[in-house]
């Protein structure tokens, strides 16, 4: 059974409508059959792209050979404003110290320790779809949701609090300027040159990250004070 998803494009199009698609929501930009496909090729004058739904083949990609597979470029030009030099857009020996670095997060007794704030998280998630009037966008409440899980594991704070709730609102107008869609994402230019985001997309960026920098730095100063909660002061 196919998850209700927006429609997907009629046969071929033309880059320019591609892109008018893709702006619109990524869903909307693919063929019917990529979803079929256990493994699909697009490609476009600047760059090509595969998409993989074999779970054998992810498993392939993401665990057993990722260093055969680096993250591509042109999606970290868009990500990079906001996430800079971090886990989520490096490769090769730089990745593997600052997955080392988080790896004992994800260990076993921890994600035991935190699996009551990631439940807070799905409840909350739960009552406010209850409690919602009308159509909803389900994109928003699942990015809500995660959200919520995050900063609720990671800081102790529901996704209500003032700081997180307004990290998720800076993130959401982040989404809405599609840094992705940037000269550099297309071309393959050299670093000197202007990427041309835009500038709300810029001002997004900075304020999520001294938001997140403030959130953090409470956080060590609660550690340091014994402050905490006790599972934060075990892990430390």
């Amino acid at each position: 059974m196919t998850p209700p998803k927006p429609a997907s494009r009629v046969g071929r199009v033309s880059l320019w409508r591609y892109a008018k698609l893709f702006r619109q929501d990524i869903l909307s930009a693919q063929p019917a059959k990529l979803y079929r496909a256990w493994m699909a090729e697009f490609r476009t004058p600047f760059f090509r792209s595969y998409l993989i739904n074999q779970p054998e083949l992810v498993r392939t990609v993401l665990n057993e050979r990722p260093m055969d597979f680096p993250k591509s470029n042109r999606v970290g030009e868009g990500l990079r404003p906001l996430l800079g030099n971090s886990v989520f857009l490096t490769n090769g020996e730089t990745w593997l110290r600052q997955r080392r670095i988080i790896d004992p997060a994800f260990e076993g007794g921890r994600l035991r320790d935190t699996f009551a704030a990631m439940k807070a998280a799905g409840e909350a998630a739960v009552a406010r779809m209850d409690n919602a009037v009308g159509v909803v966008e389900i994109e928003e409440e699942m990015s809500h949701a995660a959200a919520d899980v995050i900063f609720r594991t990671l800081f102790s704070i529901p996704i209500e609090h003032e700081i997180a709730a307004k990290v998720f609102q800076e993130f959401r107008t982040y989404q809405r300027t599609q840094p992705i869609l940037n000269l550099a994402a297309f071309l393959p230019v050299p670093r000197w040159f202007p990427r041309f985001h835009r500038a709300e997309t810029k001002r997004s960026a900075k304020v999520i990250r001294e938001l997140i920098a403030r959130l953090t730095q409470e956080r060590m100063w609660e550690i340091e004070a014994g402050n905490a909660p006790m599972i934060w002061r075990r892990r430390s």
